[in-house]
């Protein structure tokens, strides 16, 4: 395919500090709902399902194809995109198959909708990956290069800590490298439905717009937001540890996701920061 570099969709009417406001109404709607019902993990990724789409529609008022392709005007896979699709969705159907037959079915319908969202991610995750230029190669690899390694980073030193406290040596063979692989080829493409597609495909796109300022500052905002998003599913025990988890959370999620936006946003193609985060998580999953 001839190397093209994105082109650049018309400027919204709207204000960018108004944007920001919608920004923090969506993430607020998001997190209260996670809140108030008490969800766990995988139900509260799966409510901000229909909310990025009425977000993308009503507020973004732009085709749901662009949370995938920034300046995409339909979906269509080819022959190598549709095997690419097939691929990716192999595992998650295989697990879903092994979760429906399972005894208490009720139970896991928040893992049975999940891996449902990484099936229709599939084929999103074939799109992008079916776009790929040299500038995207470029840009995956910029991205690995600062989000990943400090994202890596990052969940090596927690492993480290949660060694040291536990008083065992860390135990890194086959099994846990094929659980990393594994979890990789899933959270390729439910990034492409769950969390990744929100952040950087609808808010992000939202927030920082062609002929905007700001390239950074926005970048963190959007980050923080990321940040602040976990902490209706992570155990707060006390007011305390809410004021640290208020002021740590952010932290973390901006050193990672600000480079994440920046290769969103110079690539065009989600693939690129869903596969850096796909990446992230896993090597957190074979290390913890």
């Amino acid at each position: 395919m001839e190397e093209q570099p994105p082109t650049r969709q018309a400027v919204s009417t709207s204000s960018q500090g108004f944007r920001c406001i919608q920004a923090i109404i969506f993430v607020g709607i998001w997190m209260t709902i996670g809140w108030v019902f008490h969800l766990d993990a995988d139900s509260y990724l799966v409510a901000g399902v229909p909310l990025v789409v009425i977000f993308q529609l009503f507020v973004r008022k732009k085709p749901l194809v662009t949370l995938w392709m920034r300046e995409a005007t339909r979906f269509r896979l080819n022959t190598v995109g549709i095997i690419l699709a097939v691929g990716f969705a192999i595992m998650p159907a295989l697990e879903l198959t092994q979760t429906v037959r399972s005894a208490d079915r009720l139970a896991h319908v928040p893992e049975i909708l999940w891996f449902g969202c990484c099936i229709t991610g599939a084929l999103g995750a074939a799109f992008g990956f079916c776009h790929f230029t040299k500038r995207t190669w470029k840009e995956l690899g910029f991205c690995l290069l600062t989000a990943g390694v400090i994202g890596c980073g990052t969940m090596s030193l927690h492993a480290l800590a949660a060694w040291a406290l536990q008083h065992h040596a860390p135990v890194l063979n086959w099994h846990t490298a094929m659980r990393g692989v594994g979890s990789f080829m899933l959270y390729v493409p439910v990034c492409f439905v769950l969390e990744e597609v929100a952040f950087r495909g609808a808010i992000d796109s939202h927030i920082f717009q062609p002929g905007d300022r700001g390239q950074w500052w926005t970048a963190i905002f959007v980050s923080a937001l990321w940040g602040w998003w976990h902490l209706p599913i992570v155990p707060i025990q006390n007011f305390s540890q809410l004021v640290v988890l208020v002021l740590v959370l952010p932290c973390i999620h901006i050193a990672v996701g600000a480079f994440l936006s920046l290769g969103w946003r110079r690539s065009g193609n989600l693939a690129v920061p869903a596969t850096v985060h796909a990446f992230i998580d896993a090597i957190r999953n074979m290390l913890l």
